[in-house]
């Protein structure tokens, strides 16, 4: 029976790839200028595994891991839900951090 596939047209993956990895540089740019490190960590993990959910395209799982394609294809799900799980709390962190007022300067302490 076996995992779905996925068998999009060589240009449908290409699309979906730089779609993609444009969103998380777009992302990674932000938080290198007006992130916080609440927002940073969400956005690192989402970069990872982005990267490894658009490497795994059908050609390269059926070069390189031929008689382990389940393996590979179920490794794949698991990095596309993951990217989309970390997408979620980098949003929801976003949100958070925009819209909560700052604490008052006389509760920060500067040790």
């Amino acid at each position: 029976m076996g995992l779905p596939r996925w068998n999009f047209s060589d240009k449908t993956e290409r699309v979906i790839r730089i779609v993609t990895l444009t969103i998380v540089g777009f992302i990674l740019a932000y938080e290198k200028f007006y992130g916080s490190s609440t927002t940073q960590y969400a956005a690192m993990y989402l970069c990872v595994f982005a990267l490894v959910a658009t490497i795994l395209t059908n050609a390269v799982q059926q070069h390189y891991f031929t008689y382990v394609m389940e393996y590979a294809q179920a490794f794949r799900i698991v990095a596309i839900l993951m990217t989309a799980a970390f997408f979620i709390i980098w949003l929801l962190t976003t949100y958070e951090r925009l819209t909560l007022p700052a604490p008052p300067s006389h509760l920060i302490f500067n040790l």
